[in-house]
């Protein structure tokens, strides 16, 4: 069953403007609003853009079979649909434009466990134990979406998720445009950003890919979210070739726990098996023990990589901001934005990103 892509953005659109001239009252929203605190209080957000997809589906044609979500693993079910390429298509974008909140950002909502590898949404594939209790909720919703067989439901949760969603849509304070900070100061500054809340190491790798875009520029460089088990990287942060955009010419791992020299040579292995020949690691941690630095190259040298380390947030910042095109000042200032926006991409806190601004001066709040 091919989803009419254009009827799906129509009803959205026009949900939208409903629910911004009206009161909803429906079962939808409380329904809607638990598994938004499910979702909250475990470790993926994801099956808040899946139960949208399934509402769409059911509100464009209630024959949609919610849970045949791919078509070449259901060949001979003629209700089958690509709840992918629907989020992909049709969610994603209306959903940046409209500002209604998927859980999650990206371009492929649904290309995370466990809907990466599951054939059909009943089909078993494991589920992360902390994200348990919200993923058996939303397959109840959808179960009942299903058993309905109704449209007119469908549209209903429809209006109600898009009245919840949009309340949770993130707004992120604007950066001063006469913001000014040293190479010194923004060491500082980050370094007391990362300290007052690691946010499960969202802010550390924000930071590192901000500075990567300084150093590589924004187009070359690649940054995961924290915990992405696709893990389509080779490390949390990595840089593409100048010359072979397909191949990756650093891969970067942010830690702010411990690491261990263990921790060095997998990841380091990793490097290698995807044929990565320069693998650093960030090891920012206040209780991370000296590692040999020597030893760990040496390593590295002996299968054809370079390992590099680094342990504290200043030797970083300098070598990133020297070996930017940019002058160092102007590297240092420029940073300041292209960190924000990494922040912003990985999902952060708007609390955070206005601490961010605040410490380097540039919020205009």
């Amino acid at each position: 069953m091919k989803i009419d892509k254009k009827l799906a953005e129509s009803l959205i659109r026009k949900v939208h403007e409903q629910s911004k001239s009206q009161e909803v009252e429906s079962p939808w929203v409380q329904k809607v609003e638990e598994l938004s605190r499910l979702c909250a209080e475990g470790v993926s957000s994801t099956h808040i853009a899946f139960l949208a997809t399934s509402i769409l589906a059911k509100a464009v044609n209630k024959k949609a079979d919610l849970f045949a979500i791919k078509p070449n693993h259901a060949r001979d079910n003629p209700n089958t649909y690509s709840a992918r390429s629907l989020c992909h298509s049709v969610w994603v974008p209306l959903s940046a434009e409209l500002g209604i909140n998927l859980g999650v950002t990206g371009r492929e909502p649904l290309n995370n466990q466990p809907y990466f590898r599951m054939t059909r949404l009943d089909d078993g594939t494991p589920v992360h134990a902390g994200a348990r209790a919200a993923f058996d909720y939303m397959v109840s919703l959808v179960r009942e979406l299903d058993q309905a067989n109704s449209d007119a439901i469908a549209k209903e949760a429809l209006l109600s998720f898009v009245a919840v969603r949009q309340q949770y849509q993130p707004k992120y304070d604007d950066l001063d445009s006469d913001v000014s900070v040293s190479a010194t100061q923004l060491a500082k500054c980050i370094e007391t950003f990362v300290k007052e809340n690691s946010e499960n190491g969202k802010r550390a790798q924000a930071v590192v890919a901000g500075l990567m875009d300084i150093f590589a520029g924004n187009e070359r460089v690649e940054s995961g979210r924290i915990n992405d088990p696709s893990r389509k990287y080779p490390g949390d942060v990595c840089i593409r070739s100048s010359n072979a955009p397909d191949a990756w010419e650093k891969a970067i791992e942010v830690r702010d726990k411990p690491v261990a020299e263990s921790d060095v040579h997998i990841f380091g292995k990793k490097c290698i098996d995807l044929g990565v020949q320069e693998a650093c690691i960030v090891a920012i941690s206040e209780k991370q023990k000296p590692l040999n630095n020597i030893t760990l190259s040496e390593w590295g040298e002996s299968f054809g990589i370079g390992v590099t380390l680094y342990q504290n947030w200043d030797q970083f910042i300098e070598q990133a901001l020297f070996w930017s095109t940019l002058a160092k000042p102007i590297a240092a200032q420029n940073a300041i934005q292209t960190i924000k926006n990494r922040l912003i991409e990985v999902e952060v806190s708007p609390h955070s990103v206005r601490l961010w601004l605040d410490l380097v001066g540039g919020s205009k709040g």
